[in-house]
């Protein structure tokens, strides 16, 4: 159709005017409508990567029914793409009774490469986070060796170039005496390089940074920090106190809901006097949220909390042991349910699954020598869309709370969104789809979840890349 236009552009019987004719033959307003015609037709056949028919559309303005195609890894139009067939496109999407979200992104994942394959690699653990709608990951530092050289997080680089599936960005680790490292990145602009880990306490793989002046140092770099926020010494004088408890519920008293508030005070206090933008993950106590709220104003301060405190309390000990025992550990009704509150108000801005893979061997030992972790990618956007069914959100929640604040955080202006021009970072979920957790299997290598067999409806069912 489009050659014979341009064959009637060229040939119309005032050749010699071409396009735009003659204004004393009238021939400019037959070779207009050509003109026209020819642009019409080139929007309507052209060619997309993929579009997506019929989907309901979480758009940055809103819930729209429409179409959806993508060239090139963008977002080329939104609204109603005529004819839609294959031939089209590479692949036409029916998405018909189906809804269409911003990927997920999520802030705080360890995909144990290097140095703990045999929980999870990055082949896997992106592979995982993708079946389950999450587009984005930012990987942390304590592998083995921990991410505290430049030369270990270009090696890291590397790796993630090789077998990601995914947009992976990572994170550097700090134990107070590697600043000069973490500068040496920070001077490579690389757009992968989400910013520094800075451990309070001792965790899987790396030391807690006590040193106060050298975290002062760090907080005036500019680059973004995020913090386990959990106070050390307060840990260290529980586990003296318990030492002898073998029941894994004693981990919520020897890492205590003190232990966090206190991590979180200092570090919040220390922030404001350097005007750092800080973010505080793994939020697990009402204590911490509302001390967060007292720093929102500035802009600087955001927060995340996990899908296993805001769905789980530490009731859950009792049948599911050291398959939930994890750093910070699970809480009382009362922090779970503020946890809740401190995301709808906005005071928590996003959630992030901290997924810490490990084998169900390392974790059927006794509670003392068990580590501490549980995986998380293949469950937070089932369990957050089952409580859009259950009322509890809604699916414009979801998206600003896995998607668009998270992008926002880590200054990704593409992703997070759906818009024209936005990337096509995207997830196709039914809303209809009712399954048990772990009916399908688990791509993640730990093969296990502390969801396992819990009912959802609302499950991803296919995630785009752009």
């Amino acid at each position: 159709m489009i050659p014979h236009l341009w064959e009637e552009l060229n040939n119309h019987e005032c050749a010699e005017h071409r396009l735009w004719g003659c204004l004393h033959c009238g021939c400019h307003i037959i070779h207009l409508s050509v003109f026209v015609n020819y642009f019409h037709a080139m929007i309507l056949y052209m060619h997309y990567d993929y579009i997506l028919k019929n989907g309901v559309l979480l758009t940055t303005f809103g819930p729209e029914r429409a179409d959806l195609g993508i060239v090139s890894g963008k977002i080329a139009k939104i609204g109603t793409i005529e004819g839609g067939k294959a031939g089209q496109a590479k692949e036409v999407i029916d998405c018909t009774d189906l809804h269409v979200l911003p990927g997920a992104i999520d802030m705080h994942v360890h995909f144990r490469e290097p140095g703990a394959t045999h929980k999870e690699d990055l082949a896997s653990g992106s592979a995982a986070a993708l079946s389950a709608g999450i587009t984005t990951v930012a990987d942390m530092p304590n592998n083995d060796p921990p991410i505290y050289t430049f030369e270990a997080l270009a090696h890291k680089r590397q790796l993630v170039q090789e077998k990601a599936v995914c947009n992976v960005l990572l994170y550097m680790g700090f134990n107070g005496e590697n600043l000069e490292e973490i500068k040496k990145a920070q001077a490579q602009g690389w757009r992968d390089f989400a910013g520094v880990k800075l451990y309070m306490s001792h965790s899987t793989g790396v030391e807690a940074a006590q040193n106060l002046e050298a975290i002062e140092d760090l907080l005036q770099l500019g680059l973004f920090i995020i913090v386990h926020s959990e106070d050390e010494r307060i840990i260290r004088q529980h586990m003296d106190t318990y030492k002898e408890d073998e029941d894994p519920s004693v981990h919520s008293l020897i890492h205590s809901p003190e232990s966090a508030f206190e991590a979180t005070r200092k570090i919040l206090h220390l922030a404001k006097k350097y005007g750092t933008r800080l973010h505080i993950t793994h939020v697990s106590t009402k204590a911490e949220a509302d001390e967060i709220a007292k720093f929102k104003s500035g802009g600087m301060i955001t927060a995340d909390a996990t899908p296993h405190h805001l769905f789980l309390n530490e009731t859950a000990y009792a049948s599911l042991e050291n398959f939930v025992k994890m750093n910070p550990p699970l809480r009382h009704e009362a922090d779970r349910e503020g946890l809740w509150e401190a995301l709808r108000t906005g005071t928590i801005d996003c959630v992030a699954t901290d997924h810490a893979p490990h084998t169900r061997a390392e974790k059927e030992v006794p509670y003392s020598q068990a580590p501490a972790g549980v995986p998380g990618v293949e469950t937070m956007l089932p369990l957050l869309l089952n409580a859009v069914t259950h009322g509890e959100l809604n699916l414009q929640d979801v998206v600003r709370i896995t998607s668009k604040k998270p992008a926002d955080i880590l200054a990704l202006p593409n992703k997070g969104r759906i818009e024209e021009g936005a990337d096509a970072d995207l997830v196709i979920v039914d809303m209809n789809l009712t399954k048990k957790v772990g009916a399908d299997g688990y791509k993640s290598k730990c093969g296990w979840s502390p969801f396992e067999g819990k009912e959802l409806t609302g499950w991803p069912v296919r995630a785009i890349l752009s």
